[in-house]
C-alpha cells in the first residue's frame, strides 16, 4: 500500500500528545535488554508460563530460555535460517533473512484459539536520532482483538492487530500507557510508565492473555547514533494507524507546534512486518 500522508490537525494531535503525556500510576513489569555492537539477529521469548529451546538451522543457540527473555544479538552468517523454538509440547518456527539490518524474532500467541504460539520476524529501525529523542516501537503479540494505544487518556494509535506495531521518534521522557480494545473497554495492560531514553530504540511487545491473568510486556532497548536537531532522520511507521484527531480534541496546541518542527513531514504506511 503505498504511502499515506497525515493531515496537519492530526500530525499537531500527534505531537501535543506526546508532549502532554506525563509519568503515573503503577511500573511497567518488563525484562529489559540493552544490547551494544553491530546491529544483529535477537531473540524474543513472548510466551509466559513456559520454557524453550532455541534451535537455529537445527542446532541448538541456547536452551530453557523463559519468557520475557531477550536473546543476542546471534552470530549469524549472511542470508536465511530457520529459527525454531521447542517446548515439550510443541515446536514452533521462522524464517529469518540476515543482511545488514537488525531483526527480532518473536515467539508469541496469535489472537485467536490455537494450539502452538507462532513466530512474527520484526525489523529494527536503527537509523540515527535527534540527540534529545529516542525512538518507540509498540508491537501488538498478544492475545486479544485489534487494540489502541493510549497515552494519558487520549488514543494515540488505533487499531492495532496481533503481529502488527507502530513506531514513531519521541522526546526523550517517560511516558504513561495504556492497551485497551479498539472501540473502548477496560484496559488489556496498564496505565503503565514507560522510560523511553534519548539515542535509543526502545521496542515493547505486549503478551500473554487478559482470560488468564498472564498479559505482560517485553521491552528491548538498543542504542542509536544521534544527529542535531534539524531535519528529521525517520518518519512514523507501522502497520497500524494514528487516530485523526482536531486542535479542539487535544490541549497545548501552541507547545505542539515546536515538536512539529522536529518531527517534520509524518507518515503512515502499512506493510507487511512478518
Amino acid at each position: 500500500m503505498s504511502p499515506r500522508s497525515l493531515s496537519t490537525p492530526a500530525r499537531a494531535a500527534l505531537s501535543a500528545l506526546l508532549l502532554a503525556t506525563v509519568a503515573v500510576a503503577t511500573p511497567w513489569v518488563t525484562a529489559s535488554a540493552t544490547a551494544a555492537g553491530p546491529p544483529g539477529t535477537y531473540v524474543v521469548q513472548g510466551v509466559p508460563g513456559t520454557t524453550v529451546d532455541v534451535t537455529v538451522d537445527g542446532k541448538v543457540v541456547q536452551s530453557g530460555v523463559k519468557p520475557k527473555q531477550v536473546v543476542g544479538p546471534l552470530d549469524l552468517a549472511t542470508g536465511r535460517h530457520t529459527v525454531a523454538f521447542k517446548s515439550p509440547d510443541w515446536t514452533s518456527s521462522g524464517r529469518v533473512s540476515v543482511a545488514t539490518s537488525s531483526q527480532d524474532v518473536v515467539l508469541h500467541w496469535p489472537a485467536d484459539a490455537a494450539d502452538r504460539p507462532e513466530v512474527t520476524v520484526f525489523t529494527n529501525d536503527l537509523k540515527p536520532v535527534v540527540a534529545t529523542q529516542g525512538r518507540l516501537v509498540v508491537a501488538h503479540t498478544a492475545v486479544v482483538p485489534p487494540a489502541d494505544i493510549v497515552a494519558n487518556g487520549k488514543t494515540l494509535f488505533t487499531n492495532i492487530a496481533n503481529g502488527e506495531f507502530v513506531t514513531a521518534d519521541v522526546p526523550a521522557d517517560t511516558y504513561s500507557v495504556s492497551v485497551v480494545p479498539t472501540g473502548g473497554g477496560d484496559p488489556l495492560l496498564g496505565p503503565v510508565d514507560l522510560p523511553v531514553k534519548a539515542g535509543a530504540l526502545t521496542r515493547v511487545f505486549a503478551i500473554g492473555a487478559p482470560r488468564n491473568g498472564s498479559m505482560d510486556a517485553v521491552v528491548q532497548v538498543l542504542p542509536l547514533s544521534t544527529t542535531k536537531a534539524g531535519a528529521p532522520t525517520s518518519v512514523p511507521t507501522g502497520s497500524a494507524g494514528l487516530v485523526p484527531a482536531g486542535p479542539s480534541r487535544v490541549p497545548g496546541m501552541a507547545v505542539a507546534a515546536g515538536l512539529l518542527a522536529l518531527l517534520g513531514g509524518v507518515l503512515w504506511r502499512r506493510h507487511a512486518s512478518r
